[in-house]
């Protein structure tokens, strides 16, 4: 304040908390000599005969902190220098934050703007230089030393050999250093960081590498998944000490173990602090509303998700949904996400996985839908559809009449429609739309589903969206209750029937709209059914109770029916609770009993035992009459 030319109050309050920053206070690994802390409101350096005696001792602290890098420098690398070592960990932060630096990915191509705009060209290490600069100044850094793009290939090459770049590498492979040896153009009397020795670099780099590649790796402990409010506010308060994340650590040092370079069994406070000076500093920890992300589970940084293995189990799935569920809509996530993996090095250049990484689970359903343009078969219409559902817009569709029964046909409107969707079905063979009509002078709709094909999306009714998210999701509970207690996708064509199901029904005689579907079965068909048990709602089935010496073991909770007599060639009755509606009218429920032939006798209803006895007369007719082959 005494100088001619007086530096402002708010710039020295503004370098006040820099000097004091808990991990970037200055650091004599930034080229300074020797560094003296001085507290003027302790007294400390206000004479000139403290200052003089200070400055005297300066050449002794300089020779004596050259003497100890000397040890340090028999381990040197190529990122001992500071600005070496921080380009680097930038680096590794930059694709990862921000998705590879793709420009067309919508997750994150708002956040590169703010970075850089226009965005810079070039390969990848010409975009990541520009990008860096530009990001140190954004947060009043100094960009020199970052914007090589020379510089920055080589550092690429070398994530890229030790794994931090390519999701094909064997997680046991330790980290290689390459030529080491004392870092060129450092300052003569500047020290060097933490990480500038060898064996601190490899151990943090490990650790770092494991958590890129097996994000939240973490112990699955009764401990961890007991909820936060069993605990009182003092509980809650001594587990924000030290020790709340060891188990936490000590499983990422057992993961590690067998990595040479990596930590050993009793460096669990090592860890942790590598944590906080390393992962926390340089913001790879994600901020959820400007707070560090739990640590609870384990740590994952930027945009690195899933594993190679999982990574491409989803691609997998997601091209058998596309390839045997004709889920076009998919197509362009697809594409994507194909692109993404043959840069990886994952893929071969046909969409193919290397020799290692084929698929453990595949699809054997095939979908006859067919792709009809004007319908929600067609891309361009179910992406519309599937933007409605996201928003909980109503819409209008039109039905498109098919080769169906007379009976069928009454029960279809071939007009118009005014629906809520839903959600996208896949049953059986076909895609189905689930929707809730709108229903004037009424707050809730009939649940219904029909086959996207068959459906053409005319337009969006107005502007008009269900208020709250409420609605949208009490119809979709309505409709999983549906599935789960008629057993396919046909609910029936009264509001008030559908609403009744929704309570679970109660005693052994069924009440309206509930109906009794009893068959007895030979003992090779109850056998089958038997392992089905999840075809129809387990509350509401009953099996025969095993027979003697019939080899189907102990009797289980559901086998509560008394079998028929001995005598009988099908011993094994079974009772099922269903919606009137799915025993009156559902082909899925009558495809299903009448394939198992003359295996299955259908008791009640009568008007199913008498279809199908009417069936099976029409089958023996038919080769009676047929001419001899």
């Amino acid at each position: 304040m005494r100088r001619n030319r007086p530096v402002p109050e708010a710039v020295i309050e503004e370098f006040h908390p820099s000097l004091n920053h808990r991990f970037f206070r200055p650091d004599r690994a930034e080229g300074f000599a020797v560094i003296v802390a001085l507290n003027p409101s302790a007294g400390e350096g206000t004479s000139d005969a403290d200052l003089i005696g200070r400055l005297a001792s300066l050449d002794g602290r300089i020779r004596n902190a050259c003497n100890r890098q000397r040890a340090v420098a028999a381990q040197l690398h190529r990122y001992s220098r500071l600005l070496d070592l921080e380009r680097l960990l930038f680096l590794i932060r930059l694709p990862t934050s921000f998705n590879g630096l793709d420009e067309s990915d919508a997750g994150t191509a708002a956040d590169l703007i703010q970075i850089c705009n226009p965005p810079p060209q070039g390969d990848l290490a010409e975009r990541a230089a520009a990008y860096l600069a530009r990001w140190k100044e954004v947060h009043g850094g100094n960009s020199d030393g970052y914007a090589d793009g020379a510089t920055i290939r080589s550092d690429l090459a070398w994530l890229q050999a030790n794994g931090f770049l390519q999701l094909d590498w064997q997680g046991d492979q330790p980290i290689e250093l390459g030529a080491e040896g004392a870092a060129t153009g450092s300052s003569l009397n500047g020290g060097y960081p933490a990480l500038a020795d060898c064996q601190t670099f490899r151990r943090v780099f490990t650790m770092l590498r494991h958590i890129l590649k097996d994000p939240f790796d973490g112990p699955e402990t009764e401990a961890e998944q007991k909820p936060s409010g069993c605990r009182t506010p003092r509980q809650k308060r001594a587990r924000r000490g030290s020790h709340e994340f060891s188990p936490l650590y000590r499983h990422l040092i057992g993961r590690l173990a067998g990595i040479e370079g990596g930590y050993a069994a009793d460096q669990v406070a090592v860890l942790r602090y590598d944590v906080e000076h390393v992962l926390n500093p340089y913001g790879f920890m994600p901020q959820v509303r400007g707070r560090p992300h739990s640590r609870r589970h384990g740590y994952a940084i930027g945009t690195a998700l899933l594993s190679a293995d999982q990574l491409l189990e989803v691609h997998a799935q997601l091209k058998a949904s596309i390839d045997r569920l004709s889920d076009q809509s998919q197509k362009p996530l697809l594409l994507t996400l194909e692109d993404r993996l043959q840069r990886a090095g994952l893929l071969h250049a046909d969409g193919s996985p290397g020799r290692r990484h084929q698929p453990k689970r595949a699809l054997a359903h095939r979908s006859i839908t067919a792709e009809v343009t004007g319908t929600l078969a067609s891309p361009e219409q179910v992406a519309r559809v599937e933007r409605a559902i996201r928003d909980r817009r109503r819409v209008w569709l039109r039905h498109l009449p098919d080769a169906m029964s007379e009976q069928q046909r009454k029960r279809v409107d071939d007009d118009r429609l005014r629906a809520w969707p839903v959600q996208l079905l896949f049953h059986n063979i076909s895609w189905y739309l689930a929707f809730e009509t709108a229903t004037i002078g009424r707050q809730t709709g009939l649940i219904r589903t029909l086959r996207v094909d068959r459906l053409v999306l005319l337009n969006e009714d107005g502007n008009t969206r269900r208020g709250a998210e409420a609605q949208h999701a009490m119809a979709l509970e309505r409709m999983q209750r549906l599935l789960h207690v008629c057993g396919g996708i046909y609910f029936g064509d009264a509001i008030d029937d559908q609403l009744a199901v929704m309570q679970p029904s109660t005693g052994r005689k069924p009440q309206p709209p509930w109906g009794l579907l009893r068959y007895s079965c030979a003992p090779a068909v109850f056998r089958l059914i038997r392992e089905e048990p999840h075809r129809f709602p387990p509350e509401h089935t009953a099996y025969s109770r095993p027979i003697a010496g019939d080899g189907l073991g102990a009797a289980r909770p559901r086998d509560t029916l008394t079998p028929n007599p001995a005598s009988d060639s099908h011993p094994y009755p079974v009772e099922i609770r269903l919606p009137r509606w799915t025993l009156e009218q559902d082909w899925d429920l009558r495809n299903w009993l009448f394939r198992w032939g003359a295996g299955l006798r259908i008791e009640q209803p009568s008007e199913l035992r008498a279809l199908h006895l009417q069936q099976s007369r029409a089958v023996v007719d038919l080769y009676a009459k047929a001419p001899s082959l």
